[in-house]
């Protein structure tokens, strides 16, 4: 009776729970591994660490056990909100069947024994299944603190062989300063490989390591998800009807494809019943089908959902049903939203492990990702009409302080960056910068149309964006609403027409070898519009193409867009 978004929404409180637990338990780990007095030899440093291992086990136990306590409150809510969602949707039906002494009447939903005997064994069930987890992450984050210290002793040592160019008159000085830089190296590295992996909060049969965040959330969808099903269920008990139709959607697994849009009895029992205009529909016993495997019908990640089914009047007047397309479309677009949330929450991570380890020069190359993968966000969530929710992209220990440090951070790099391609002028902040390169207006396209021209050397960065934006304009103004020599329309104009404009040198100076000329904007008039016209002709990205030969330069044109596409300097005569 749950759809995949509903449960998707009824975990997310201890999916974030956990979430959190995972990163306070990676920063006690970093803390362990970058406290030390003094730049001592990696193998000396390597036992010192391993020693450790008792103390940060109690300080995990002690982070685990609180958490756990908090969690509780978080599943009994809900469990009861997948019962409330539940309840509303076949109460209705099911007390005007009542009223018309068609069913028998069922005491409240508040006072049924059989729910509440349903949801005291789910709760145990999931309570069972994060302590599995608990479990699983308590040793998983003593095996990668291990397996982090040991990295970076060896990561150490291959960086001091790498650095044998220690000068011999200063040997000491230099040494130690060098074993300190091999030191941080491989810290830094370490702790970028640590925080991909994360620490598991469960290890499959097949060996695949999950994340506390997946772990948990499959659990509690499929747990609020049984909720939901056992909930109508004791409903159906309490009024002593035992049949119910699964939901049908296209997709589905093949155990679950076999028994959709089936009826099946809860008593096991097989045969017909009728529908509201009295059609025969034949009804099979519940064992019969795959439900209670966790590939089969209401199992794991199952999107199905069942029905009560009262012979003879069962109808969707009683048991509406929303629209399952528009539902899923909007599933699908959450899952990738979480996905980009996911990733800031990695980057939020990483930053606080670098801010832990004192390591200015990787935080803020992450500063600078972290933005970039916040102004993605933002324009996904823009372009699909969804809300960012930013509470989902908290990390515990990046507080104000961390988040104001990796946004100057950012800034500093972002200016540094602007000024040496010449776009001081451009987006006054790396926000500003972000919403251009995401978005797809003529300002943007014109902002991106300068930095590329940069980057492959079309035009000097010394020209600086404002220049290049001037020329765009003016070249527009120029062009747009005339017409070419053989009378065709203009429209406008392509961003790579200001950069053949502006050239790699100004038309008035002496020819550069390798580089090409600029032309001037009356010449490109002269050429498009009272120019020698070529044929048009198909080009190599299957568009149209036609030149116009001018005293000076040469205008490429397309026929089919109205658009001036580029010009070339040099003259055709007639």
């Amino acid at each position: 009776m749950l759809e995949q978004i509903e449960k998707m929404l009824l975990a997310e409180p201890l999916e974030h729970a956990y979430q959190e637990l995972e990163a306070l338990l990676m920063r006690n780990i970093i803390r362990h591994v970058v406290k030390y007095d003094q730049l001592i030899a990696s193998d000396d440093w390597l036992l010192q660490k391993l020693a450790e291992i008792g103390k940060l086990n109690q300080e995990n136990i002690k982070l685990i056990a609180e958490a756990a306590g908090k969690n509780q409150p978080f599943l009994q809510e809900m469990l009861d909100k997948a019962v409330d969602t539940v309840m509303d949707r076949i109460e209705p039906g099911m007390e005007k069947l009542e009223k018309e002494k068609i069913i028998r009447k069922a005491v409240i939903p508040k006072k049924s024994k059989n729910i509440q005997e349903a949801m005291k064994a789910l709760y145990a069930q999931a309570k069972d299944a994060l302590n599995l987890c608990n479990t699983h992450m308590l040793y998983m984050s003593r095996e990668a603190y291990k397996t982090l210290v040991t990295s970076v002793a060896e990561k150490e040592q291959e960086y001091r062989k790498q650095q044998k160019y220690l000068n011999i008159l200063n040997k000491h000085a230099v040494a130690e300063a060098t074993g300190s830089e091999a030191r941080q190296q491989a810290i830094r590295e370490a702790i970028r490989e640590f925080n991909e992996k994360g620490i598991p909060g469960f290890i499959d049969k097949r060996g695949r390591k999950w994340t506390p965040e997946a772990y948990v959330s499959m659990t509690l969808r499929t747990t609020s998800g049984n909720m939901g099903t056992e909930a109508m269920f004791a409903r159906m008990q309490d009024r002593n009807l035992s049949l119910f139709k699964m939901s049908t959607h296209p997709g589905s697994r093949p155990k679950c494809a076999k028994d959709q849009g089936k009826i099946f009895d809860r008593n096991n029992g097989s045969g017909y019943t009728t529908d509201l205009k009295g059609n025969r529909i034949r009804y099979y016993p519940l064992n019969s089908s795959s439900y209670g495997e966790p590939d089969g019908m209401l199992g794991i990640n199952c999107g199905h959902h069942g029905t009560p089914w009262i012979p003879g009047v069962s109808s969707e007047r009683y048991f509406p049903t929303e629209d399952e397309k528009k539902n899923e479309e909007l599933y699908k677009k959450m899952q990738t939203q979480r996905a980009y949330e996911r990733q800031i929450r990695k980057d939020k991570r990483l930053l606080m492990m670098y801010k832990e380890s004192d390591d200015e020069a990787a935080f803020q190359g992450t500063s600078e990702v972290l933005k970039r993968h916040e102004a993605k966000l933002d324009d996904f969530v823009t372009k699909q009409d969804l809300t960012r929710r930013r509470d989902r992209e908290e990390v515990i220990g990046f507080e104000k302080k961390t988040a104001a440090s990796a946004n100057a951070k950012a800034r500093k790099h972002y200016k540094e960056w602007a000024k040496s391609v010449g776009a001081e002028s451009g987006p006054e902040t790396l926000a500003g910068y972000y919403k251009m390169k995401y978005n797809d207006d003529k300002e943007s396209r014109l902002y991106k149309g300068y930095l590329k021209a940069v980057k492959n050397g079309s035009v000097s960065p010394l020209v600086g964006y404002d220049t290049y934006q001037k020329v765009a304009q003016q070249a527009e103004k120029e062009l747009t609403g005339k017409k070419t020599a053989q009378g065709q329309e203009i429209k406008g104009i392509t961003i790579h027409l200001a950069d053949r404009i502006i050239g790699q040198y100004e038309d008035s100076e002496e020819p550069r070898k390798g580089k090409r000329k600029g032309v001037k904007l009356e010449d490109v008039v002269e050429a498009i519009c009272n120019g020698e016209a070529g044929p048009i002709i198909k080009r190599k990205d299957g568009r149209l193409g036609q030149l116009f030969y001018g005293k000076n330069c040469q205008v490429s044109y397309n026929p089919e867009e109205k658009v001036v596409i580029q010009v070339s300097p040099g003259g055709k005569k007639k």
